[in-house]
């Protein structure tokens, strides 16, 4: 799965597995953005991350050591335009988490999110899990739209928060 590549408008894309160390600094660089579309400013990415959000590609890390296909970076012709982090639930394995699907503002609207989460949907079945779940901020109206509309399903609302699954 990791190794396939798709054609559109005669881009490929591929995915590339994520190396957090020498991925660093475009993950931090995607992770303020994501943060920054999903609350509106970045400041919570450090404190989650630290200062410079020097800690969040340590935590990629930690999802590759559960599986190489958890964590990697959606490519055009060799560019990274978005990124895709999983799990499995530690006491569950069939439940699926899709931490962070984020694609640049740049891709935004062009049907990248639909290949995310096709990606998603394939590597999380392929590591066991049976459902797949996420939260998404109450706030990010764009976000929530493209989930329902990719079939994922509202269960819960919670300080600020959806939370939302799918069967896979």
């Amino acid at each position: 799965m990791p190794d396939e590549t798709y054609t559109k408008y005669s881009k490929a894309l591929a995915f590339r597995r994520i190396a957090a160390e020498r991925d660093a600094a475009l993950l931090i660089r995607f992770g303020r953005d994501l943060y920054r579309a999903s609350l509106g400013r970045e400041d919570a990415f450090y404190r989650d991350y630290g200062r410079y959000g020097v800690n969040f590609p340590t935590w990629i890390a930690s999802c590759t050591a559960a599986s190489p296909a958890f964590a990697q970076f959606l490519e055009e012709d060799g560019e990274a335009i978005g990124l895709v982090v999983l799990g499995c639930d530690e006491r569950d394995p069939s439940i699926g988490r899709v931490h962070h699907f984020y694609i640049r503002p740049d891709h935004r609207g062009q049907g990248f999110g639909g290949v995310l989460d096709d990606y998603a949907r394939d590597a999380l079945k392929d590591a066991g899990a049976s459902l797949a779940r996420l939260n998404v901020t109450a706030r990010n109206a764009r976000a929530i739209r493209f989930y329902q509309g990719q079939g994922w399903e509202e269960k819960a609302r919670r300080g600020g928060l959806i939370f939302m699954e799918t069967r896979l």
